[in-house]
């Protein structure tokens, strides 16, 4: 338990000092993504992959800065300068590392200028930058004297309470990240189904009309209706698919409202869209840094 508390070399702080930097910058970048929203959108949004408030993109992201750059704190331009390229790879880094795992890209910046692959750009770099020299110069040194203040119990009671927290919430959004990916693979396997069946039906039930075209009506309507029964239960299966209710992968379509899926992009928008509609709610907007899980 000693260890808990001992200086790490190279890294200049001890565990217990980086696991409460985690949190607090983890929840600081939460409430600026929930205020860019606002403002933009005049809107409340949980932003983030976790259901709790931390985004833990910035706490990685200050811890990284804090524990590298520390030799060039004194030279604002540097410290900038680095933190913008720390950071920005940082973001591409996690942004690539979902997209394999999950096959959705998470936040998305093709609709704005000097992006690459829709995971970064230039300004999302400058938020970046800019927001690291505020933190290292201005917020980092009172939140080194305020852990010095807290009682270490209440510090280690802290930390142990939102660990729990942090691991038991990871556990529900990764899993609602796999079942929303298994769910827009079955809607867009059902969706081609119906498309095939649609063309199968047309043609069956054109021959069949035609076959029976002399011999009445009544026998047209009754083939008609037997072939278009397997469509409409594909049909069926197809709205209750998108209709689900599961609030954890409902949060994360609405928290990441640029999400796109490059394996089944139709499916998803499928799904968006029927949320939006059976919200009232119209398509929330995102801002640079806004989208980070």
């Amino acid at each position: 338990m000693h260890f808990f508390f001992e200086t790490l070399p190279v890294i200049g702080y001890s565990p217990y000092q980086l696991c409460i930097m985690f949190v607090f910058w983890g929840f600081i970048g939460w409430i600026v993504d929930v205020l860019g929203v606002a403002l933009e959108d005049g809107r409340y949004s949980n932003r983030g992959f976790l259901s709790m408030p931390v985004c833990p993109i910035y706490g990685f992201g200050v811890i990284i800065v804090t524990v590298v750059l520390r030799p060039v704190f004194d030279r604002p331009l540097l410290l900038f300068a680095l933190s913008l390229v720390i950071c920005t790879a940082l973001e591409y880094t996690v942004g690539v590392l979902l997209k394999l795992i999950f096959h959705n890209v998470w936040w998305d910046y093709t609709h704005i200028r000097f992006n690459f692959q829709g995971l970064i750009c230039l300004r999302s770099s400058l938020f970046w930058g800019f927001g690291c020299v505020l933190v290292e110069k201005v917020m980092q040194p009172g939140l080194e004297r305020l852990m010095d203040i807290v009682p270490v119990w209440a510090g280690v009671t802290f930390i142990c309470i939102m660990a729990v927290l942090i691991i038991i919430d990871t556990a529900n959004s990764v899993a609602a990240a796999i079942k929303l990916d298994l769910r827009l693979k079955e809607i867009s396997e059902i969706s081609h189904l119906m498309y095939d069946s649609s063309q199968v039906i047309g043609k069956t039930v054109a021959d069949s009309v035609l076959s029976v075209r002399g011999r009445g009506y009544d026998a047209a309507a009754a083939i008609g209706e037997k072939t278009t029964e397997t469509y409409e239960r594909i049909r069926n299966r197809y709205d209750a698919l998108i209709a689900f209710s599961d609030s954890n992968m409902i949060r994360l379509i609405k928290a990441f409202p640029h999400m796109r899926s490059f394996k089944y992009p139709a499916a998803l928008e499928a799904v968006r869209e029927h949320i939006l509609r059976t919200s009232g709610g119209s398509e929330e907007k995102s801002e640079p840094g806004e989208d980070n899980e």
